[in-house]
């Protein structure tokens, strides 16, 4: 009987672990963009913010995040080399496993990213590479959302005003912003139905802007995560401006020391 009673004990503490361990997760960072709105010959994604290159800051943070097992980066052909280099040159290879190039499109490029994670991953974590002031954190907040209900994605309360216009500029209502938020990255999701609803998309030449209109095309439910707006995209001068800023309030000083 104490024998029977010590297996069913070593078995039921067997499957509480089991229970509790986390689903393999990959991180996907997206940086094909060519980055235009920047004005220079430099896309955005290796510019420096306080002496780091906005890419690398995106990579450390998956890097750092307890919740991500493996990492793959989508860039232009002509730049994976120039990657590859980065990613030892500052530290972050131990979770990379492929660079690799995108698409024509931030969809395509999302589609091949995730495509080129191990299949034993359970869940995949995409990410805009000029979202660089990510933190492992948000990360796993995001992906632990996921975990729960299969889709999730990072965003933020809108703060201004907004309205509707018609085409000649002129407001036609004011839209409750209550029941607003701008979406972000990471967006997280269960692997397996990202690859079958983009490819069901791609066959059916549905174009969206983010990978959540992919899930919300189908009936599927994405769970929001508020992250804070210090997770913006950097778009322009004036963003490389305001991300060093934010880097500094949170105590960074160059190089990311």
């Amino acid at each position: 009987m104490k024998r029977k009673r010590r297996l069913a004990g070593l078995v039921s503490g067997v499957l509480r672990v089991a229970l509790r361990r986390r689903p393999r997760t990959a991180g996907v960072i997206l940086a094909a963009g060519s980055g235009t709105r920047m004005g220079g010959e430099i896309p955005k994604q290796f510019l420096p913010v306080l002496g780091v290159p906005v890419l690398i800051r995106s990579v450390r943070a998956f890097d750092r995040c307890p919740s991500i097992d493996e990492i793959v980066i989508v860039t232009r052909e002509g730049d994976i080399q120039n990657v590859e280099d980065l990613c030892k040159e500052y530290g972050v290879s131990a979770k990379l496993k492929r660079v690799i190039a995108g698409g024509e499109t931030r969809q395509k490029s999302a589609f091949l990213g995730v495509e080129a994670t191990s299949k034993n991953c359970r869940f995949v974590a995409i990410h805009d590479a000029a979202r660089c002031l990510v933190t492992p954190k948000i990360v796993v907040s995001v992906v632990k959302e996921a975990y729960r209900h299969r889709a999730a994605t990072a965003a933020y309360p809108i703060a201004d005003t907004v309205k509707r216009v018609d085409r000649r500029g002129r407001i036609k209502e004011t839209i409750d912003r209550g029941e607003l938020l701008a979406a972000a990255t990471p967006q997280a999701f269960d692997r397996d139905y990202y690859v079958a609803v983009a490819a069901y998309a791609e066959k059916k030449e549905t174009s969206v802007t983010d990978d959540n209109a992919l899930f919300e095309a189908v009936g599927q439910t994405v769970y929001t995560v508020n992250c804070g707006s210090d997770n913006f995209k950097v778009t322009t001068p004036d963003d490389l401006v305001r991300a060093e800023a934010t880097l500094r309030a949170r105590g960074e000083k160059e190089n990311g020391l």
